[in-house]
């Protein structure tokens, strides 16, 4: 029974202490590097995953095709400057910015 209590305490105190660090914004330089890690595993850049991100962000028409439409430019756009794209150099000089 003590057992199960230490270990909801101390779960308790590393909670408590990485929101703290997280709200003081200590873990923002880790957070990127998460973030980058993430994204290199995809074959995606901050740039691709943006731009992806924006052109998907709204349908312009409930219609099928046209979705399709968007999502395909989206992609396509995205990956000129992913990773291997033709503009990769400035998708990376556009991610060490953002």
């Amino acid at each position: 029974m003590a057992s199960s209590t230490l270990i909801s305490v101390v779960f308790a105190v590393i909670t408590i202490a990485l929101v703290g660090a997280w709200v003081g914004g200590y873990l923002d330089r880790y957070q990127k590097i998460a973030q980058d890690h993430a994204l290199d595993a995809m074959g995606e850049n901050r740039a691709s995953y943006g731009l992806k991100s924006v052109l998907k962000g709204q349908q312009l028409s409930d219609d099928k095709d046209l979705s399709d439409l968007q999502n395909d430019t989206a992609d396509t756009v995205g990956g000129l400057v992913g990773k291997g794209g033709l503009g990769e150099g400035v998708g990376s000089a556009l991610s060490e910015g953002l």
